[in-house]
């Protein structure tokens, strides 16, 4: 148990690399590194916008092909988020996501709080950026929502949840299992 406790967390750092390009496009790169076939993805946001005078979240029904390709089932559960593009920061990536997803515009002066960044596994080196937003009704305007015109985004639909039926969602994935349970322990529902 030593060897563990010893491991300490780097601030991910961009490190210089010597990487194989195996195959790219605009989504994806797959590399060798060190003997490795490693998949490189643009970091994400990924958030949980709780609207605390009205006891309820937002969630995302979304048309997920890289599921359906394993399920068959089209449509999976998700919380709002997206890829970090170039040029952003995870702060603003998230800003976007919530307008173009939810039609969610927060004040100027709201903190966004993000939990340490998280690698979703390790035969892939993008990392998600968590944050949960306990939104006061003067926290955030809403409005439609923007989107990003994309074919998926338009085939996706955000709506609101009340908080007492967070136990009966049936998430697709581990990052949104992770966050209908750290709902579930917050909330207290």
């Amino acid at each position: 148990m030593d060897k563990f406790t010893k491991l300490q967390r780097n601030d991910f750092e961009p490190r210089p690399k010597k990487e194989n390009i195996l195959y790219q496009d605009e989504n994806v790169k797959l590399v060798r590194f060190e003997e490795y076939t490693t998949l490189v993805q643009k970091d994400c946001v990924f958030c949980v916008p709780i609207l605390i005078e009205k006891n309820q979240i937002f969630i995302r029904k979304e048309y997920i092909p890289s599921y359906k390709l394993k399920t068959g089932q089209e449509y999976h559960l998700s919380f709002i988020g997206g890829s970090i593009e170039m040029g952003e920061n995870p702060e603003e990536a998230l800003l976007r996501e919530l307008q173009e997803e939810a039609g969610i515009v927060l004040r100027d002066n709201y903190k966004i709080e993000f939990e340490k960044p998280l690698f979703l596994f390790k035969g892939s080196s993008n990392l998600c950026h968590i944050s949960i937003l306990y939104l006061n009704e003067n926290d955030y305007e809403e409005m439609r929502p923007t989107t990003d015109g994309s074919k998926l985004e338009k085939m996706s639909h955000t709506t609101k949840l009340d908080f007492k039926y967070i136990g009966s969602l049936i998430p697709s994935d581990l990052l949104t299992q992770y966050l209908v349970h750290k709902l579930q322990k917050d909330l207290n529902v």
